[in-house]
């Protein structure tokens, strides 16, 4: 059975189509469909490549994680006269689990709060939207915050849209890390489901340890000479302290507490870099079996969950048969263990990158990671940059590359 994969050149985000052709036969599976650096009219293009490749008809639609930089392509009336067997969603976005309802209703209020936008009335919500746009959009936090909206039109494509009446299905199942699931209409191809994990501990464990990342940085920082705890500017001595007029006892003085007030109204960019962490953090992670090769399209996971996927047994005997690799979070240094790389994926050799610098991450993808891959020989294909043509690489410039076996 011939394999294709087209890896679309969405900049910063994900979309890719398989291809399973056996004969005059032909299944497809699509995973994701994003971006936050290109216009629409990209992915306009992409979904027009899509639809008429498949002929409007995927086997399977994966939806990795909300991130608009994974499903913004799904806002597009075309969806849905394109017929869809299944789509599968992490279990985080399972309507009918209370647990998971919560987490994203937490999620997306975050989100809502930190661009500045307006939603259902909560007071830091308008605070944020009539005072504190500019500021965040001046430090980069509303590309972050936008990332992890709802995407709502996007999101009820995926849980209502498509032609077909496509079950829906919130993965992995409670219990059920590691299970080999297949897809009707796509013969002769296993699906092996290692994430997100449903433990609490490690899905909001994002960041790897010291030395288990692809850092830019020494793994050893330099300790810091520890001073007192408020910078200099904000004490004053006891004879200083004389409270103003009208103002009661008032440690700061007027313009001190303005100063102060509107550094809380801000959101900080610790919380929308925390909420980035944690939506990738329920990625689903899929790896694909078929004719003896296995592919790996771990989403944007991060730590956390890579963490509980290495510890189960049953799922690293499934990844130590991985060749192919879609490199997670287009090449971060919180998405790619070097555990995975240098001691699990012994027989990797093609790496995929869906990636695009962008000013809020311009070390992505990291030089440590494309040093590790380079070191083993790996075949790396990036959409930031143009490929030769051969080694299993076929390009169409400006809308994807093919990886053929």
């Amino acid at each position: 059975m011939q394999r294709t994969i087209r890896m679309y050149e969405v900049g910063f985000g994900d979309c890719f189509l398989l291809g399973f052709h056996d004969g005059g036969s032909s299944a497809f599976v699509l995973i994701d469909c994003g971006t936050i650096t290109e216009k629409k009219a990209q992915l306009d293009k992409i979904v027009t490549d899509i639809i008429a490749e498949s002929k409007s008809k995927l086997a399977l639609v994966i939806a990795t994680h909300r991130h608009k930089d994974h499903v913004w392509g799904f806002d597009d009336p075309r969806w849905a006269d394109v017929e869809v067997g299944e789509i599968w969603m992490p279990w985080t976005e399972d309507p009918d689990d209370p647990r998971a309802t919560q987490i994203r209703e937490r999620q997306s209020a975050l989100a809502l709060a930190l661009a500045g936008e307006p939603g259902d009335g909560n007071p830091l919500e308008r605070t944020l939207a009539r005072e504190s746009v500019r500021d965040a959009q001046a430090r980069g936090l509303t590309a972050m915050a936008l990332n992890g909206m709802t995407n709502e039109k996007a999101m009820t494509t995926l849980h209502e849209g498509f032609a077909g009446a496509p079950p829906r299905y919130f993965l992995p199942l409670k219990d059920k890390i590691g299970e080999a699931r297949k897809v009707a209409g796509v013969s002769g191809v296993t699906f092996h489901v290692l994430g997100p994990t449903h433990d609490k501990k490690a899905l909001a464990s994002m960041d790897p340890p010291e030395g288990a990342g692809y850092l830019k940085w020494p793994t050893r920082i330099p300790k810091r000479r520890v001073g007192p705890p408020f910078p200099a500017r904000y004490l004053i001595t006891q004879q200083e302290y004389v409270p103003a007029p009208n103002e009661g006892r008032q440690t700061f003085r007027v313009e001190e507490r303005a100063k102060v007030k509107k550094a809380l109204e801000q959101p900080s960019g610790v919380l929308a870099a925390a909420l980035d962490k944690a939506i990738n953090n329920t990625s689903l992670v899929i790896v694909i079996e078929v004719a003896g090769q296995f592919m790996l399209f771990p989403g944007d996971a991060q730590w956390g969950s890579w963490q509980a996927i290495m510890a189960d047994s049953k799922c690293c005997a499934v990844l130590e048969k991985v060749e192919v690799l879609k490199v997670g979070h287009h090449g971060s240094h919180n998405a790619t263990p070097r555990a995975l790389i240098e001691e699990i994926l012994v027989k990797q050799h093609t790496a995929l990158f869906s990636t695009k610098p962008v000013k809020q991450w311009p070390n992505i993808p990291r030089e440590k990671l494309l040093e590790a891959l380079e070191a083993r020989h790996v075949k790396i294909a990036r959409t930031d940059q143009e490929p030769a043509n051969g080694n299993g690489f076929r390009v169409s410039k400006g809308l994807y590359i093919e990886w053929t076996a």
